[in-house]
C-alpha cells in the first residue's frame, strides 16, 4: 500500500563479520572451477563402517592429505610490504557452518590445524564439537565476535594484519584451504568468492557415486591446470587411503593392520 514505507533493520554482528570477510575476498582474483568426483569406494566403506563419519570430515580429510602432496594448496599470496608468496608448512582447514547466534542464522568460521595428521575419528569429534558446543565455549567464534563488536576501522585493520602481517599467522587463523557445502538442502553455488587460496564447496552425492566439486582458487596462487590436478588426486585419495581408513574403523583387525 501507498502508506507502506517499510524499516531499517540494524546490523547485526553476523552481517557485519561477512561484511568484513567480503571486503577482502573483493581483491582475491577468484576463478572457479567443477569436477564430478567419482567416489563410490568411499561412499560403500562409508555406509559400511556405520555412517558415523560424515562427508564434510571426509572432504576436509582428502584435501589435507592432497595438500601434502601439492604444495600450492598451502600457498597465500601476499601483497605487502611486496608481493611474494608464503607456502604454510601444513594445512589449516577453515570450517565453514551454520550455527545459532543472538536469535538468527549466522555463518561462523573455525580453523582446524593439519587436519591429515589426525583420524577420521578424532576429525569427526573435533568439527562435531563445533557444531554443537555453546558458541561462547569455541575459541575461534569468540575471538570472531570481540573483533566484529569494534568500529569499522578498527576491524578492517584486525582483518589486514591477520591476512598481511604473517604468512604462518593468516594460514592458521583464517586457514590454507575452506570447506563449504549446502547439499543438505541439495543446493549449488553458481557464483564464488573467497579471501584466502582455495575454497572448495561439494554436492550430494548421487546414486552412482558422484560427488560434484567447485573449487574457487586465487589465480595469483595457481592456474587452472593445478586445479585440474586437485581434483585428479582428491578423487584417488577418496577411494584409496579415505576408504581404507573408514573400512577399519568397525575393524580391528583392519585398523591394526
Amino acid at each position: 500500500m501507498a502508506g507502506e514505507k517499510g524499516r531499517y533493520v540494524r546490523q547485526s554482528l553476523p552481517r557485519k563479520w561477512i561484511a568484513d570477510m567480503l571486503h577482502f575476498s573483493k581483491r582475491v582474483p577468484v576463478v572457479a572451477a567443477e569436477r564430478t568426483v567419482r567416489v563410490r569406494a568411499a561412499a560403500d566403506a562409508r555406509k559400511a563402517s556405520g555412517l558415523t563419519i560424515g562427508w564434510n570430515t571426509v572432504v576436509v580429510k582428502t584435501l589435507a592429505i592432497v595438500s601434502q602432496r601439492i604444495p600450492e594448496m598451502r600457498r597465500a599470496y601476499i601483497p605487502y610490504p611486496w608481493p611474494r608468496l608464503y607456502e604454510a608448512p601444513y594445512s589449516v582447514a577453515s570450517i565453514i557452518l551454520d550455527r545459532e547466534y543472538e536469535g538468527e542464522h549466522a555463518t561462523f568460521m573455525a580453523p582446524v590445524l593439519h587436519p591429515e595428521r589426525l583420524s577420521l575419528v578424532e576429525l569427526q569429534a573435533k568439527l562435531d564439537r563445533l557444531k554443537t558446543a555453546p558458541v561462547h565455549e569455541v575459541g575461534a567464534f569468540r575471538r570472531l565476535i570481540r573483533n566484529t563488536r569494534f568500529p569499522l576501522p578498527i576491524r578492517r585493520l584486525l582483518w589486514s594484519t591477520g591476512m598481511y602481517w604473517s604468512g604462518l599467522f593468516r594460514a592458521r587463523t583464517f586457514g590454507t584451504f575452506a570447506v563449504n557445502s549446502v547439499a543438505a538442502m541439495r543446493g549449488r553455488m553458481l557464483t564464488m568468492t573467497t579471501p584466502i587460496t582455495l575454497c572448495v564447496y561439494y554436492g550430494a552425492v548421487s546414486r552412482d557415486g558422484e560427488m560434484p566439486v567447485q573449487f574457487a582458487f586465487d589465480h595469483r596462487v595457481f592456474d587452472g591446470y593445478t586445479a585440474g590436478q586437485i581434483g585428479y588426486e582428491s578423487e584417488r585419495v577418496l577411494n584409496n587411503e579415505i576408504a581404507t581408513e573408514l573400512a577399519s574403523i568397525n575393524n580391528p583387525r583392519r585398523a591394526a593392520a
